[in-house]
């Protein structure tokens, strides 16, 4: 089985876990990016600078390169490709190729913060209040700190925190529909979580974010939190079609209590610890795609694993990033 990384961008260690899994099976990983300094792409087997994915030559392109190339699987890495595979994974199927993203309504509530917050209250999942403000109205009202965040968005790209009236009134002009909620209290935890085709959560394992960079953790460890492993079964039998690797983001306070602020329909930037700890979502893929074997029922996966990053480089020779495949 061949394998494309779509949007593979800085997603090295991703490709690497692929590569494990896939060339042991015979197989071999690809890649596509709209842009030619990927490196995560140059790990890969063979890549192609592709449209941008709100370009409508974007799936045409992708298509042809898993003709090209014999590949089977398609893997979405970023939030603004999933509506795209996820309204057209159908077609792709059709044709003999496997997207893993979930259906489109999983992936609307997603993709708008809006909804997200509106899903989780009517499900009765724990989250965030969500404060209704007007730019010209006053505010001194608000417990203070408060988030604004853009209503479409992702990676953290907008996200401030203000003090006060004053400083929410100044990013409120800034923000492009923004939404306006309570900060967060407590620890903050990524959930990396797997829904199978028969919508039963395989494995969920948290680790808690101890650092950050650029809105993806640096330095984390898995955490047995049964409080956040019991939100992500209640996900998997709410969310209305998942499907494959998920995760999402929330915080536990002292006494226990968890608030979900986000939730992501894809791999996640920390999905390296999740592998590392026995969770494979990749083998899950493989084995549910060619239905060779179960899937596990109790996955035995590692507490206490911790990950710390460092910046690695791939190099190229500069003709390399004038690159463009007709």
């Amino acid at each position: 089985m061949n394998v494309l990384v779509s949007s593979a961008g800085r997603r090295g260690a991703l490709v690497k876990i692929i590569q494990q899994t896939i060339e042991s099976l015979g197989g071999r990983v690809f890649a596509v990016d709209a842009g030619n300094w990927s490196a995560a792409c140059r790990l890969a087997e063979q890549w192609k600078q592709v449209p941008r994915c709100t370009d409508a030559g974007f799936v045409p392109a992708v298509y042809q390169y898993c003709r090209d190339h014999n590949i089977q699987l398609i893997i979405p890495t970023i939030d603004t490709e999933l509506p795209i595979f996820a309204e057209s994974r159908q077609w792709f199927a059709e044709n003999g190729i496997s997207v893993a993203v979930s259906g489109p309504e999983t992936i609307k509530i997603s993709q708008d913060k809006l909804t997200t917050h509106d899903f989780l209250i009517e499900a009765g999942l724990p989250t965030v209040r969500k404060f209704d403000v007007e730019p010209n109205s006053r505010l001194d009202h608000l417990p203070y700190p408060v988030l604004i965040k853009p209503r479409f968005g992702s990676a953290s790209h907008g996200v401030q925190t203000a003090s006060d009236a004053e400083e929410l009134h100044f990013y409120l002009r800034r923000t492009e529909k923004p939404i306006v909620q309570e900060l967060a209290q407590g620890r903050e935890f990524t959930v990396n979580f797997y829904v199978d085709r028969g919508n039963q959560c395989i494995a969920a394992v948290p680790h808690l974010r101890l650092e950050t960079r650029g809105g993806e953790v640096s330095k984390c460890i898995t955490v047995r939190q049964s409080a956040l492993i019991e939100i992500a079964n209640r996900l998997t039998r709410t969310l209305p079609d998942p499907w494959g690797a998920m995760c999402f983001q929330g915080f536990v306070d002292d006494d226990g209590h968890v608030k979900i602020i986000e939730i992501n329909p894809r791999f996640g930037g920390g999905y390296p610890i999740c592998h590392q700890a026995g969770a494979d979502f990749v083998q899950w893929l493989v084995d549910e795609m060619t239905g060779r074997s179960t899937l596990p029922t109790d996955v035995d996966w590692r507490d206490g694993v911790v990950m710390t990053r460092w910046d690695d480089a791939v190099f190229t020779k500069v003709e390399d990033l004038k690159q463009w495949a007709a």
